[in-house]
Parts: C-alpha cells; structure tokens; sequence
C-alpha cells in the first residue's frame, strides 16, 4: 500500500512536493519545499483536492496562484518572502526577532541588526544564542561567528572550530563587532538556497 508519494516541480526554485497518507483516518498530508525551505503545508480528504495541487506544484505556479488552485494549502508571508527573493527573507526573519518577545535577547538583536553586514544575513537563534546564516535555506550555513548571553548584558562570542569560552565577555555592541570583524571581506549577504547550494556555488 502506498502510503508516500513525492511530486517534483518544473520551477527550479520548487523541490518536494510531499504527501503521506494519514495512520488513523484517510486524509493526506501534504508538505512542500523549495530551496531548503518549507513553503506550504495542508491537509485534505479529497484525493481531486489533493491531485489539482499537485498538478500546480508540478506546472511550478507562485505560491499565490498555488492558494487559489488547492485553498486548504497554508502559505505565511514568511514565505512569499522567500519567494520574492533571499533580501525579503532576510528582512522579514529579521522584522519578526525585533519584536518584544519574552523569549529572545532583544538587547542582543538590536545590536546585530544595526551592524550593515549582519543585518544581510539570515538570522535564526538556538538555545538562546544568535546565530547567522549565509544562506536562507536549511540546512543554514555555520560559518559565521555566533552570539551567547551570559547574563547581566554580558555576552560571549565563539568563532566556528574555536571552543566556548566566556572570556573575554562582550557589551551587546562589542560581540556584533566582534562577528563582523572575524567575517571574510568576501561574505556578502544571505543567498537563496542551502548551504550545500552555497559550496557548490563557492566551490572548495
């Protein structure tokens, strides 16, 4: 029995298309990429539903002409983000870490999206660290310095192949700088795709 089924795209920005059969009742479930990042998802009981999105994927419509063809597909702006171009990506990830929420340093943000050259790259944070990506697309690149609070608007700076180490301790400001100043002349702004789009396309 079939339970997985993946539909490629004519559009070489659109990857999967991905449906799986649900395990406790007949309903597709459908999850779709492009560049390394996920575009769209939905559910639908409908097999007619399900083949007229299929087909869109496959014709490699936008993501808004999408919508229209298969209604039960959730597309953010996050997304149509992406699709305009790797910039509004980049500025829109950026627009959503500014915002007050309790969970991130916002101390820590303000400090790197005033610097120009970190502010062009993808943001995305983990366990509490700031970290940027020379790529949009999963998976990130881990090239680019990253940011640790240590408390107390203190914070530790830990440059790829370095152990951690909390000294010396940073001021918000100073650990950006840090960043940029550990960063090759030649790393320019966040690019669409993968980071093993990006050492195909910088080679070894």
């Amino acid at each position: 029995m079939l339970i997985h089924a993946v539909i490629t795209s004519r559009n070489p920005r659109l990857d999967r298309f991905s449906v799986n059969l649900g395990s406790a009742e007949r309903v597709f479930l459908i999850s779709a990429w492009g560049q390394g990042v996920n575009l769209t998802n939905g559910s639908t009981s409908d097999l007619a539903e399900l083949a007229e999105a299929a087909a869109a994927w496959h014709a490699g419509v936008t993501l808004a002409e999408l919508q229209i063809a298969a209604p039960f597909l959730e597309v953010g702006p996050l997304a149509l983000a992406h699709e305009r171009g790797p910039e509004y990506a980049v500025a829109e990830t950026w627009s959503r870490y500014l915002t007050v929420d309790l969970y991130e340093d916002l101390e820590m943000l303000h400090a790197a999206h005033v610097e120009p050259r970190l502010r062009a790259l993808f943001p995305f944070t983990s366990h509490g660290a700031l970290l940027f990506s020379r790529c949009t697309g999963f998976p990130f690149s881990r090239d680019v310095s990253a940011i640790y609070p240590l408390g107390d608007h203190r914070y530790a700076v830990r440059h790829r192949g370095e152990p951690f180490s909390r000294e010396p301790d940073y001021t918000a400001q100073e650990a950006a700088a840090a960043v940029v100043a550990y960063m090759p002349k030649v790393w320019g702004p966040a690019v669409a795709g993968t980071r093993h789009d990006l050492r195909d396309r910088e080679g070894p």
